[in-house]
């Protein structure tokens, strides 16, 4: 009699952007710790496009991954408008097979989810859906039609049989709002040691995100002197484009740290008592989980759903917001001077959404 671990076979479908498969990555973390204790192995594979984010990311983690055509809605009449149904059908018959192997399929939106929403229902496999945003995007959309269960980061109106649990994020970013104060207090002075910074002054985290960060980064810097003169040190993720253009000694400050990208982004928001941010799902939820006071700067991109974002996190007090077209030196010391006095909210759930969507694909995987 074999002693070889059972497999639950999922596969993930988020692609086109980093955003849409970071949580897939944090999702399947999740499964593996409870698949674990019952001598269950997960057998997970991924959907990519050829030059998508996720093709680099998912090859850095070893992950076993199929590339299909990147079927994007078309937005107008072209060359994408008249090749979407033959890239669709492509991607579908290319899915059908992966599918057909899985316990369950389970979709983040982007590029390659509706292919993959469309084979789940061909071959009759569970399909679960997760929606990041607070304006939901046209896969989902679509593809909530055809789901088993639909989750989501933010309540949504109208979503009827969804399911509001967050956006599962890694575990080390969400345990940070789990700490208790003494737990923190420690765990920020060794953050502040790994980059540099002084230990005992207050701190403020600016980064971009990776949709692009020009108006932030220039009112930051403009704003850089003034920071300093009132107490704070400045670390400052300016991306590697503009890193390469403007880090000039001219830039270069004590107190004021510019580095071309923060890949210890737990370490970050440890070392931080305000941050300064973009608003996609991934930064909201990431704010939201370690309860630090945030200045949201939004993009006016796609359907507006960085200001939606936003907006879902004002509840909470210690957040402000100001559109990027408005933002300027001016108002944006003035909120870091309100922010300075405002508290870090403690995180209630005792689950994280990582281990409630794995829940669910456990449960819909057993009820074939």
């Amino acid at each position: 009699m074999s002693n070889e671990p059972k497999t639950f076979s999922v596969l993930f479908a988020g692609g086109g952007t980093a955003g849409h498969l970071l949580p897939a990555l944090a999702t399947q973390t999740a499964l593996e710790r409870i698949l674990s204790r019952s001598n269950l192995q997960l057998n997970a594979f991924y959907l990519a496009t050829k030059l998508g984010a996720e093709r680099r990311i998912l090859t850095q983690q070893g992950a076993d991954f199929r590339i299909i055509p990147k079927v994007d809605f078309p937005r107008g009449v072209g060359l994408r408008t008249l090749t979407f149904i033959p890239r669709l059908v492509i991607a579908v018959l290319r899915t059908i097979s992966l599918a057909r192997k899985a316990d369950v399929v389970v979709g983040f939106g982007g590029y390659v989810a509706l292919p993959a929403y469309i084979a789940a229902r061909i071959v009759r496999k569970p399909l679960v859906i997760h929606e990041a945003n607070a304006v939901p995007g046209l896969a989902n959309r679509l593809g909530r039609v055809l789901a088993t269960f639909t989750l989501t980061n933010f309540p949504i109106q109208d979503w009827r049989n969804s399911k509001s649990i967050g956006l599962p994020i890694r575990d080390e970013i969400w345990r940070i709002g789990r700490l208790d104060q003494v737990e923190r207090d420690a765990e920020r002075s060794r953050a502040r040691e790994n980059f540099g910074l002084d230990i005992n002054r207050k701190t403020i985290l600016v980064f971009g995100g990776s949709l692009g960060a020009a108006k932030l980064n220039s009112v930051v810097e403009n704003s850089v002197d003034e920071l300093l003169n009132h107490g704070f040190q400045v670390l400052h993720s300016v991306g590697p484009t503009h890193a390469r253009k403007e880090l000039t000694d001219a830039h270069k400050r004590i107190g004021y740290f510019p580095v071309p990208y923060i890949s210890e982004m737990d370490q970050a928001y440890l070392a931080a008592d305000i941050v300064i941010a973009r608003s996609g799902a991934g930064t909201c939820a990431e704010i939201a989980a370690t309860g630090i006071p945030a200045l949201l700067v939004p993009l006016a991109i796609g359907n507006g759903e960085q200001g939606k974002n936003a907006e879902q996190l004002l509840g909470r007090g210690n957040i402000r917001l100001i559109k990027n077209e408005e933002l300027t030196s001016v108002n944006l010391l003035a909120a870091v001077d309100d922010l300075s006095q405002e508290a870090i909210v403690p995180l209630q759930s005792e689950h994280s959404a990582a281990h409630e969507l794995a829940e669910t694909i456990l449960n819909c995987g057993r009820l074939q």
